[in-house]
């Protein structure tokens, strides 16, 4: 079992790269395989711009703080002004003062991509907090910048955030391996995730249903994930994918893309999506 496992692993690595080879920019993967513990990647060491991806570090920042006793997951807090950023989610759209829990923003941040509650997220975590807490992660090449909406930046995804396939395949390995921060938080980072509205990336290619599930039982199979997309075709993806044959944790990362298609038909992320496909068949599905 395990020697076909590490044979099955070694040969998806080679459809991988043939598939990634094909983006006209550049595109770059790291899976680590959760029943073996082989790893595999392509230019996964290579520095890239995260997009919205770069909410899971703010997440496990946001579970460190409670876990270290900052804050509760039930605590109130308020949407105000100074959080308000346009873009993904519906916190932007409602009246300055609308009350959640922590939790529930962090939710809105995850499922939804919810820019404005990530804002919250990241003052209630400190934005030093999330990058010292990715440093002690040895995730050396993930760093948030700015607060989102953050003019300073211009349309430079790199001067928001960046981060790359290992690191964020490593963070992901984490909290499916439930090593982050703590085994419940990084069970209920997983079942946020598992939630997620948007099935735009990695997954996209995934047999979904109406009811945003898998078959054929969502418990035996399931993605855990956030996307994230940005101009100048940055697509990117990270996820624990769990199916009747194993779970894996996977990122990639696309930049530059000159393919043709736009929006959620992007050559970013057709491309984010095929590698996700090939994955799940090869590994858990």
């Amino acid at each position: 079992m395990t020697a076909a496992r590490v044979a099955a692993v070694r040969a998806l690595a080679d459809d991988l790269r043939s598939i990634s080879d094909e983006y006209t920019g550049t595109c770059t993967w790291a899976l680590t395989d959760l029943v073996s513990g082989e790893h595999i990647g392509h230019n996964e060491g290579a520095v890239m711009p995260t997009a919205s991806l770069i909410k899971v570090p703010v997440l496990v920042a946001l579970y460190q703080a409670v876990h270290d006793g900052k804050l509760r997951l039930d605590d109130r807090v308020a949407y105000g002004e100074e959080h308000r950023v346009l873009g993904s989610g519906v916190l932007s759209k409602l009246s300055f003062g609308v009350e959640m829990t922590v939790r529930d923003a962090a939710t809105l941040m995850m499922i939804i991509s919810d820019n404005s509650a990530t804002n919250m997220c990241v003052d209630m975590a400190g934005l030093n907090e999330v990058n010292g807490l990715m440093e002690r992660l040895a995730l050396h090449n993930t760093r948030l910048f700015l607060r989102l909406g953050d003019r300073s930046a211009g349309v430079d995804p790199r001067k928001m955030s960046v981060s790359s396939a290992a690191d964020m395949c490593a963070l992901f390995a984490l909290i499916a391996r439930h090593e982050a921060v703590s085994i419940e938080a990084s069970e209920d980072m997983l079942r946020i995730m598992r939630r997620s509205d948007y099935r735009h990336e990695l997954s996209a290619e995934l047999p979904w249903n109406e009811m945003n599930m898998l078959p054929p039982d969502p418990r035996t199979a399931w993605v855990a994930e956030k996307g994230g997309s940005f101009l100048n075709g940055v697509r990117t993806g990270g996820a624990v994918m769990h199916g009747p044959s194993g779970e894996f944790a996977m990122a990639a990362f696309c930049e530059g893309g000159t393919g043709p298609g736009t929006g959620r038909g992007s050559e970013g992320n057709r491309m984010v999506g095929r590698l996700g496909k090939a994955a799940w068949d090869a590994l858990a599905g």
